[in-house]
């Protein structure tokens, strides 16, 4: 299987190849609670597959043998840095993942920014500006009442 992604949601799709190995565990959060839609990937530089942990926190993926950097990332939590891990035709890995909440304080009269990117392209998800929406509304209006005024003399 060529460059194939492997994923535990809903109907994981397995790597069907001669050999490989499975890696398998389970991801928990915040007071060791399971981690429903956690992300983890294995990559051994050409190949990139991936696995969805699932209800109980349970992922588990097949691959081919190699070695890998499996790192895991879930939306609220600190990534887990690369782990190496070396799959061998018949092995089965665990590797559980416990990983820390990213807290954010904000206080009264405070600000904090916390930035979004796509996946894929890495492009920054734009600021929802509330008081940029107002003014351009005040905006169109004046133009508006400019050109009927013009219209009307």
């Amino acid at each position: 299987m060529k460059g194939g992604s492997v994923s535990a949601h809903p109907q994981p799709q397995q790597y069907f190849g001669a050999g490989g190995g499975v890696i398998d565990g389970y991801v928990l959060g915040a007071n060791k609670q399971p981690l429903e839609w956690a992300d983890i990937y294995a990559n051994n530089g050409q190949h990139k597959f991936e696995a969805v942990s699932g209800m109980g926190g349970f992922y588990e993926m097949r691959v081919p043998a190699s070695t890998y950097n499996i790192t895991i990332e879930a939306p609220g939590y600190e990534a887990i840095v690369p782990a190496q891990l070396n799959v061998t035709n018949g092995s089965t890995t665990k590797m559980d993942f416990n990983l820390n909440s990213i807290s954010v304080s904000v206080s009264s009269g405070s600000a904090s920014v916390i930035n979004f990117y796509l996946e894929q392209t890495q492009t920054p998800v734009p600021e929802f500006q509330p008081g940029l929406s107002l003014v351009m509304i005040a905006c169109v209006l004046t133009g508006m009442l400019l050109i009927r005024s013009r219209r009307n003399p």
